[in-house]
């Protein structure tokens, strides 16, 4: 568990640099006229550089990141653990802190939306977008398994036991190609009437929850994603969630992530059995393609013989996988 920890410090240095250069990059684009990309009209001063720096949901959802990166690396997180941490998150993004301001469904949604329309794109929207995809290069779905409230409350109520006593994982071609369906039928809904399909009377935005109007047809959706949570794994997530899609694709640049070590596996399986998401089978497979991984850490935890590890690079794979034939 403790390969590679010198280059922890590093990386948790390169983690405090984007939280402060990302808002202050975003800034420099808001300055002009408010025209163009950077939007708002807003110059680069000093007081508004120290607005996004001091911004409370960068500031805390980098630092909520740093500290998963930290446990996942140090100590094994278990089913209760875990629960435990995901209560907090929710508490800390989606009742005390406005993480929702941008929405993080809205900061990947919006600029595609207007790329394509050739509107403006806000500048706390671009600062949440590079917030997302630093914390997901940094380490496999940091923001997503360790700051997005949303996620959080569906891992809570996934804790739930099922009525028929098992958890179901979908199969992640299905679960992906509807994610996949649906942003594309997004993006032609775009093309067409300039509005995208996620935040069409926000029929797909459950994150407006947290501004705490219970409207129908958001008290459908959120009533509906909790109800499949019990039986199902961060169900929106994988179905539907753009900002899922884009950590998905990101995950395979990121600089931690779950890794095997195949020369201390002895093929037991009980970090697949233990897992709540079906992306360890393929990490234990050898899959190109992978379901995403949310960082949870339980499968670590499940490992008798310390085979997964949050690390970097590549772990060894000398051991030949041919016990059946008894080489």
């Amino acid at each position: 568990m403790k390969r590679n920890t010198i280059y922890l410090p590093v990386f948790c240095i390169a983690l405090s640099m984007i939280l402060i250069c990302v808002p202050v990059m975003a800034e420099g684009g808001g300055g002009g006229d408010g025209s163009g990309m950077g939007g708002g009209g807003r110059t680069t001063d000093l007081s508004s550089i120290s607005s996004g720096l001091l911004s409370p949901q960068f500031i805390l959802g980098g630092l909520v990141a740093l500290a998963g990166l930290i446990l996942l690396r140090t100590t094994k997180i278990n089913w209760n653990i875990r629960t435990l941490l995901m209560c907090a998150v929710f508490v800390l993004f989606g009742v005390l802190v406005i993480m929702h301001q941008p929405s993080p469904l809205r900061a990947v949604v919006d600029p595609v939306t207007a790329l394509m329309t050739g509107s403006a794109i806000t500048l706390k929207k671009t600062t949440a977008l590079f917030f997302i995809g630093g914390l997901s290069v940094i380490g496999a779905k940091l923001f997503c398994g360790w700051v997005c409230p949303f996620g959080a409350l569906q891992e809570i109520v996934n804790r739930i036991p099922a009525p028929s006593g098992k958890k179901i994982k979908l199969p992640f071609n299905i679960s992906n190609g509807i994610r996949i369906s649906i942003f594309v039928i997004s993006l032609i809904m775009v093309l067409a009437t300039g509005t995208d399909l996620y935040t069409y009377h926000n029929i797909l935005n459950p994150f407006e929850l947290f501004d705490w109007h219970f409207e129908l047809v958001l008290a459908v959706l959120v009533g509906a994603v909790l109800v499949a949570s019990v039986f199902v794994y961060r169900p929106f997530c994988y179905l539907v969630c753009p900002v899922g899609l884009l950590t998905w694709l990101l995950e395979y640049m990121s600089i931690f992530r779950v890794r095997l070590d195949r020369g201390k596996c002895n093929d037991c399986n009980k970090c697949i059995q233990m897992s709540p998401c079906p992306s360890v089978k393929a990490i234990v497979d050898g899959d190109k393609v992978r379901p995403d991984c949310y960082a949870c850490g339980v499968c670590i935890d499940a490992c008798p013989t310390d085979a997964l590890a949050f690390g970097i690079g590549k772990m060894r794979a000398n051991r030949s996988r041919d016990r059946e034939s008894g080489d």
